[in-house]
């Protein structure tokens, strides 16, 4: 068994890989110029989030995608991976106006693995927490570029539970499924809003979390 095959070694492995990221300049990422961001995602699915009348865990999982700039988008330029592995796991595909979010699904992911010969692991969403990474080309293309990240802790995966950007910020969405606890980002009772405009009312903004405050999160 390699060590990334556990729990604990998958969350020693995405640490280090914060901490790389730490020491990266941004221009190299490009986060902060990024227009096509990661807005929600849920890893660990209860419903039938899809739509195909069964629930699935695979199938079911799903990743939002925003529009904050001023243009439509041809998202087929973009591509969804973790932090784990080298291959994508999903294309995106169709134009996205201006403002509007863009759903993709597990099936969506098994869909177009299924077409490229790739093993059909769908989005592969770790149940004990991960790190999402949104290219501009293909990742394994030397002129690729790493848009946004996107990384949510052990609670956050959940049953039914998202992690949400809302101003600015990354939120637990737990509202199918209340969240007790102390760690950060704490329970909100908003729901989940796949395919929406992220809004949590009632939200009282905390501090900006610093790259330092997430790696706490995987210790």
């Amino acid at each position: 068994m390699l060590p990334w095959d556990t729990d604990a070694g998958r969350k020693f492995f995405l640490l280090v890989l914060m901490m790389t990221l730490l020491s990266t300049p941004l221009w190299l990422i490009g986060e902060a110029d990024a227009e096509v961001l990661i807005s929600e995602l849920c890893g660990d699915p209860a419903s039938d989030w899809d739509g195909d009348g069964s629930v699935d865990s695979r199938g079911d999982e799903w990743i939002e995608i925003v529009n904050t700039g001023p243009e439509t988008v041809d998202l087929a330029a973009y591509y969804l991976r973790d932090a784990l592995g080298e291959e994508p796991h999903l294309r995106l595909s169709g134009d996205l106006a201006p403002g509007a979010t863009a759903l993709f699904t597990g099936t969506d992911a098994v869909m177009w693995q299924t077409a490229e010969g790739l093993s059909t692991s769908g989005l592969s969403l770790n149940n004990a927490g991960d790190l999402i990474q949104l290219y501009l080309g293909h990742p394994q293309d030397p002129s690729s570029a790493l848009v946004d990240l996107a990384p949510y802790p052990d609670h956050a995966a959940d049953d039914d539970r998202s992690i949400a950007r809302v101003e600015g910020e990354w939120v637990l969405c737990d509202g199918l499924n209340p969240y007790a606890g102390t760690l950060d980002p704490v329970g909100t009772g908003c729901p989940p809003t796949p395919g929406a405009v992220n809004v949590c009312e009632g939200l009282v903004a905390s501090q900006e979390q610093t790259w330092g405050e997430i790696k706490t999160l995987w210790r």
